[in-house]
Order: C-alpha cells, then sequence, then structure tokens
C-alpha cells in the first residue's frame, strides 16, 4: 500500500466515526440556524492564522489561492473530540462529541501554476437532545410521563475550486460550493399511566416531526500576495450573499397528518481577510478574521429577530519545522494562538461572545511527504449571567495531509 492510499484509508476511517452516534452539543445548540463548526485544520486552529500558507508541501484549504503552487496530489483529512461543561438554569451537564468536519483533495494541473481541488466541509451542525417529566390532563384522566425534545442536523458546502499564480508574487482562485443539509426537530409525548387492563398505557405516545432539507449554491473568490522579499504576505476572499432553498415536511404522530412547504432563506454575504509577517529563519506571527454580516438575514422571521452581525478575529505564533541534524524535539513545529468570537445571534437578548486558547506542533512523514498535526484548545462560549447558557470546552483537533508524487 503506497502512502496516498494509506491517507485514502485514514479518511474513509474518519467517516466512518463521523457517522456513530455523537452526545449532544451544548444548549447553545438549540437556537437559531446551529453552532459554527471548526473546519480549520490542526495547524491552523493552533497558530491562528491560515489564509496566508504557502508551504506547498504542507498545504492548506482556507484559503484556496494558496494551492496554486502545488506540485503533488494532496489529500487533507481533519477531525476532532471534545468534552463541553455546560451550564443553564436548570443546572449542568458534561457532554463528548467527536466530528469530520473537513475533507479536501487537490491536484496541479499545471505543477507549480494551476491546481484543481473539491472536499466536503461542515459549517454549522446541531445535536441537542432533552427530556423531561410531564403530567398531561385528559377529560377525567390524569396522564404521566415524559416530554422528548430532538434537534439534530448540519449545513455543509462541496467546494469546487481552482487556483492560479498571476505571477511570482499573486496567485488567485475561484470556487463554486454546493450547499446542502438537512435539520430534523421532534417533539414526542411518551404516556406510562394509566395503563389499560392489558398492562400497556392506555394512550398512544404523540409528536410531532419538522424535517427541514437545504439547497443552495454559492461562490468564493480570494487572492494570496506576497510582496517582494518574502517576509509579508496578504490574503483574502470574498463570498457573495446567496439563497438557500428550504423544503419543510411537517408529520403529527397520534394524529395522522402530513404537509410540505417550501421557503427561501437568504444568507449574508462573508469577508475572510488574514497577515502573517516572518521574524526570522523559523518565527512567524500573524493573525486572521472573519466578517459575516447576519444583520441582512432575510428568512424565518424569528431567527431574523435575534440576528447580530458576526465576526471572528485570531491571532498567534509559529515556530515552523527545523532542519537541524540531530535536532530532536528542537526540530518540532511550534503554534500558539487566540481567539474571539462573537455569534451571528442573540441569545437571552444579549450577544454570544466565545474566547478560546490554542496550542499545537506537528509531525512530519518520510521524505516530506505530509503532516500529522495535532492541537489542543480551551475555550469558553457565552455567560451564565449574561445569556443564561454558557459553556467551557476543552477540544483534540488532528488532521492528516497526506502527498503523492504527479504523474
Amino acid at each position: 500500500m503506497n502512502r496516498l492510499q494509506s491517507v485514502i484509508v485514514l479518511v474513509l476511517l474518519g467517516c466512518l466515526v463521523s457517522t456513530l452516534p455523537a452526545s449532544a452539543q451544548s444548549p447553545f445548540a438549540l437556537t437559531n440556524i446551529g453552532q459554527r463548526i471548526q473546519n480549520e485544520d490542526a495547524r491552523m486552529v493552533a497558530r491562528g492564522f491560515g489564509m496566508t500558507v504557502t508551504d506547498t508541501m504542507h498545504p492548506g484549504f482556507k484559503n484556496l489561492a494558496s494551492l496554486a503552487g502545488l506540485r503533488h496530489v494532496a489529500v487533507g483529512f481533519t477531525g476532532y473530540g471534545e468534552r463541553v461543561k455546560a451550564e443553564d438554569s436548570a443546572g449542568s451537564r458534561t457532554t463528548y462529541r467527536t466530528f469530520t468536519p473537513d475533507l479536501r483533495v487537490a491536484f496541479p494541473a499545471m505543477k507549480g501554476r494551476m491546481a484543481l481541488s473539491a472536499g466536503f466541509s461542515i459549517e454549522r451542525s446541531t445535536n441537542y437532545r432533552t427530556g423531561i417529566d410531564n403530567t398531561w390532563y385528559a377529560w377525567d384522566d390524569t396522564l404521566v410521563g415524559d416530554e422528548r425534545f430532538i434537534r439534530e442536523g448540519s449545513i455543509f458546502t462541496v467546494p469546487l475550486g481552482v487556483a492560479y499564480r498571476v505571477g511570482p508574487s499573486l496567485a488567485v482562485s475561484a470556487s463554486l460550493n454546493l450547499v446542502r443539509g438537512t435539520m430534523r426537530e421532534s417533539l414526542g409525548h411518551f404516556y406510562t399511566e394509566p395503563a389499560s387492563s392489558l398492562g400497556r398505557p392506555f394512550y398512544q405516545a404523540t409528536g410531532r416531526v419538522d424535517e427541514d432539507k437545504y439547497y443552495g449554491t454559492s461562490s468564493t473568490v480570494s487572492f494570496l500576495f506576497t510582496p517582494d522579499g518574502g517576509r509579508l504576505r496578504l490574503a483574502a476572499s470574498y463570498t457573495p450573499s446567496y439563497d438557500i432553498r428550504i423544503e419543510r415536511k411537517v408529520e403529527l404522530n397520534g394524529v395522522a397528518e402530513r404537509a410540505d412547504t417550501e421557503h427561501q432563506m437568504t444568507m449574508p454575504e462573508a469577508l475572510q481577510a488574514g497577515f502573517e509577517f516572518g521574524l526570522n529563519k523559523r518565527w512567524r506571527v500573524g493573525g486572521d478574521a472573519l466578517l459575516q454580516r447576519f444583520s441582512s438575514y432575510e428568512g424565518r422571521e424569528d431567527w431574523a429577530a435575534a440576528m447580530e452581525d458576526e465576526y471572528r478575529v485570531t491571532a498567534g505564533v509559529e515556530r515552523v519545522r527545523g532542519t537541524e541534524r540531530r535536532g530532536g524535539a528542537g526540530n518540532l513545529p511550534l503554534r500558539l494562538s487566540g481567539a474571539y468570537q462573537k455569534w451571528g445571534y442573540r441569545i437571552g437578548g444579549e450577544p454570544v461572545e466565545e474566547l478560546s486558547f490554542s496550542a499545537g506542533t506537528g509531525f512530519p512523514f518520510g521524505h516530506d511527504m505530509g503532516q500529522l498535526d495535532v492541537a489542543l484548545t480551551w475555550g469558553k462560549i457565552g455567560d451564565l449571567g449574561t445569556n443564561g447558557l454558557q459553556s467551557d470546552l476543552w477540544r483534540v483537533t488532528v488532521s492528516v495531509t497526506g502527498l503523492e508524487a504527479w504523474w
């Protein structure tokens, strides 16, 4: 089995893991369009700047323009696991979750000049389950049972891109992104009393299931600019606003009824930018920024009323891998970063703020034909006093990048 085949096997195993049942997210995932998923690879998470990646032996996919100089077939896979302690007015709970948010592949159509890419990237996700004991009254009967609520699903994109090197200092890219997804909400009442003469509940369970399917297409253009000297790099990308068509199916259990409707929502434009500066041969500093104006969101009125402009700022430092003979651990990369994000919607009438800090390193494959990267993140989402909800998380992100010679 060659190196590329080995990486593909790892990717397929990752896909299998992502299909296994996962624990619920924090209560934040219960609200609005879902929680933004971390889909950057472990190296970008740990160092805090990924828009300006130019190393074709260790390619990144955050800015597709960085792939223009690619000389090998590249396969990238990212997965993470996290532990979240969530608190609200009802108490606290700890959940565990694994996710495979990003799979990418790219190959040089013209070595060192133009590359084509494709992939799968989850943008937002919800996985929330809860249940409470309850009592209902029907005519002369008192019904005892529990009420269960489930909200689960995700919105993902399939980006199909092309990157082209215009000159020694400038690379550009464009991608067409197929936006798809499903969100399912179910509310069920399960009765345990009173029981019939056969020992089974006299009343059958009732419930409602709402299922939304999303269909849309977006586009993204980006550039990567390296002025003469190469110590400074600048990058940016722009995604115009786009429409998502939503097909909704509603089913009522107990009372047989089904309805199908269709509506539309408009997702706002998104702008990303980043910079990187080389301090010396091995040390670099930089940062990335994201702005998406969800205040201009159009669609469900109950969602639109709570929307805020979303932005995220990250900054960090990286010591790149060394090549000193017998350098040992001193040759390993070292990455440290911090991130601040204001979510795209309010909870409890107030904006949701997220603060996190990350650290990581990486381990190269033989002959520099790929790398394994890891990152450890601590984060805090929301505030119990301000939003009525708060989540503290620990996350471990693992990414594998594999290269194979182009023939």
